[in-house]
């Protein structure tokens, strides 16, 4: 196993320590420790901070550390509406008969996210994966890798600063995909912008403001 296998194994590792809250924003980060626990060096380790850090998830502090951001209210904002902006976008170019040659493979991870809200699980995972499957049918490379990075640190900023979206305001996303595979471009953005927003309406109408 190379040592860019070993830093994408750290990687995913703080990654889920970071949405599980069991680093909090303003942790310091155990390097020594994390290396310990995967059994690897301090080069992987440090490779994989060094990429949490350009993300936004981790920052360091000369002489004191690496520690887990803290970010605001604004930070939350912006990462809304930079995946919103995405994600409608791809929804535009994947609504009509591209989502629908992909018709078999979607519904299950549609299923996945619904049946882990209605277990009153977190489903930073499923939808996740759910949302990144439909970027990935617009087949444009650019969107694709900044879909990720852009949701990994909007996760982030939500789980640190506020709660979980609530099932009463949850929209079932076997519903959404039904929806986009009958929607015109123009319908299909609109339909996605309301999903995303479910939920969280305060605070795009906040951002709004003058």
């Amino acid at each position: 196993m190379n040592s860019a296998t070993f830093a994408d194994q750290v990687y995913d590792h703080i990654l889920t320590q970071i949405f599980a809250r069991e680093l909090r924003p303003g942790d310091l980060l155990d390097r020594k420790l994390i290396a310990e626990e995967l059994e690897v060096s301090l080069i992987p380790v440090s490779d994989a901070v060094q990429r949490l850090t350009h993300e936004g998830l981790l920052t360091t502090r000369r002489r004191q550390g690496t520690f887990v951001s803290s970010p605001g209210i604004e930070d939350v904002r912006g990462q809304l509406l930079l995946r919103e902006a995405l994600e409608c976008q791809s929804a535009r170019l994947y609504c009509g008969n591209t989502i629908n040659a992909a018709r078999k493979k979607l519904p299950p991870l549609a299923r996945a996210v619904d049946k882990a809200t209605a277990a009153r699980k977190p489903i930073y995972s499923e939808d996740f994966t759910f949302h990144q499957a439909l970027v990935a049918l617009t087949e444009c490379d650019a969107l694709i890798q900044y879909f990720a990075r852009v949701v990994n640190l909007g996760l982030f900023h939500e789980v640190a600063t506020i709660s979980p979206t609530r099932t009463a305001t949850y929209e079932k996303h076997v519903e959404l995909l039904d929806d986009v595979c009958q929607a015109s471009p123009d319908e299909a953005e609109a339909r996605i912008r309301r999903n995303l927003r479910s939920g969280k309406d305060a605070l795009f109408e906040e951002s709004s403001q003058p």
